[in-house]
């Protein structure tokens, strides 16, 4: 994920034109200033940019190419595009657009209503939203229900320092 942002995005991009929303591991959620990657690429990278796309992203050259670079590891894919998301911390987010996505760790979708509103609530209040897990375990070959309420829209960002909008964020300075 280094390598992402400091050898792609700063390198091909101003830092204007996008914004860190949300990352983990094997994902990164961005907001880019226009409809497209290609549309933010620094006009004196373009041409180095585009002789080095294939090493972060599918190749789109013939459809056997994208079939294959698609399965390939490593490789940045486009899983959702959209109007907005709302990343309060690791593994919890809210994208909206056309097709809404979203995920609330250790919290059972099914059973709670999860909203793009409980999401700006959160961020609004700046205080942990609950949600509610019911489902089924077995102990000594007995069924039984749960019910458990937890904590799980968490507004605490511990891995970046939040700045005085409550919204934007920067690196701890660690």
């Amino acid at each position: 994920m280094l390598e992402f942002y400091f050898d792609f995005l700063t390198k091909y991009i101003h830092p204007s034109d996008f914004q860190m929303c949300e990352m983990d591991t094997d994902s990164a959620y961005l907001a880019i200033s226009k409809e497209h990657l290609d549309d933010v690429i620094k006009p004196e990278r373009k041409t180095e940019y585009i002789l080095n796309k294939h090493k972060w992203f599918p190749r789109e050259d013939t459809p056997q190419h994208h079939a294959f670079d698609k399965r390939t590891p490593g490789l940045f894919k486009v899983e959702w595009e959209g109007d907005g998301i709302v990343a309060l911390c690791s593994k919890t987010y809210f994208c909206f657009g056309e097709k809404d996505k979203s995920s609330c760790k250790g919290l059972n979708k099914y059973t709670n209503e999860i909203t793009k509103q409980r999401y700006l609530d959160v961020l609004g209040s700046q205080r942990a939203g609950v949600g509610t897990n019911r489902g089924f375990r077995v102990r000594n070959g007995d069924m039984y229900t749960y019910k458990q309420t937890k904590a799980a829209f968490t507004y605490l960002y511990p891995k970046r320092k939040v700045a005085n909008d409550g919204i934007s964020t920067t690196h701890t300075g660690l």
